[in-house]
């Protein structure tokens, strides 16, 4: 029996539909994932931001005990000074690319200020922890070439290791802050443990106040989360 023209018409019209709604549905999905990567990605290193701290601080909190370093470059601010945004953001590039070469499924880095960047150890072995240190030390210290322009930083890295995973987040910051700061204290391109100088007298943080600051901001968009999902009860 043959089909008739409005037949053949449903049917193309029908396939039409079907295919314009997998193209679209494929079109959200690509848009919701960029929106994603935008909302919880550095758009200079690639390293995960701020954002994508508190989410990953608010699923894995008091479930695991993490091992925090706190990396800030030694003598950046000179060079981005002297050379620009655009030399400074390719020099960020580079280093961040040392970072992303030691993150796996137990290790993040994250970026989370100018040229102070996080890496964050789960399930970690506090020997591992202080060679990784090093490691990235060395890396970082090796001298780049960009555009033409030979460059060379180092790193201060401070490192807090609690094997309890009940303390907060901006305490864990504070501690890993005052052993970075130690670290540039004994001569730059250096790490130090905070638990190692915590009982040394006159032991302080000149960056407190930028630790305060990120802290208060990470409180209180956890209290504002907090009332909004008591509210959707």
């Amino acid at each position: 029996m043959s089909i008739s023209l409005t037949a053949l018409l449903l049917i193309g019209l029908t396939l039409a539909l079907w295919i314009y709604t997998l193209i679209f549905l494929h079109s959200v999905m690509m848009e919701r994932n960029l929106l994603r990567k935008l909302a919880y990605q550095d758009p200079v290193t690639g390293l995960f931001n701020r954002n994508a701290l508190e989410l990953f601080w608010k699923r894995s909190n008091g479930k695991e005990a993490f091992a925090i370093m706190y990396l800030d470059l030694d003598g950046f601010k000179a060079i981005n000074d002297t050379y620009g945004h655009q030399i400074g953001d390719k020099l960020l590039r580079r280093v961040s690319d040392h970072l992303l070469q030691v993150t796996n499924s137990h290790q993040k880095a994250f970026r989370i200020g100018g040229d102070e960047f996080l890496l964050i150890m789960k399930d970690y072995d506090a020997d591992q922890v202080t060679v990784l240190a090093e490691l990235l030390l060395q890396k970082i210290s090796v001298p780049y070439n960009i555009q033409g322009i030979n460059l060379q930083v180092t790193g201060s890295i401070g490192i807090t290791m609690h094997p309890s995973p009940k303390k907060p987040l901006p305490s864990l910051l504070k501690e890993a802050d005052i052993a970075m700061y130690q670290a540039k204290g004994m001569g730059r391109n250096r790490y130090a443990v905070y638990q190692r100088i915590k009982q040394r007298p006159n032991v302080r943080s000149y960056g407190t106040a930028r630790v305060i600051k990120f802290a208060a901001g990470f409180r209180k968009k956890t209290k504002i989360q907090s009332i909004q999902q008591m509210a959707a009860l």
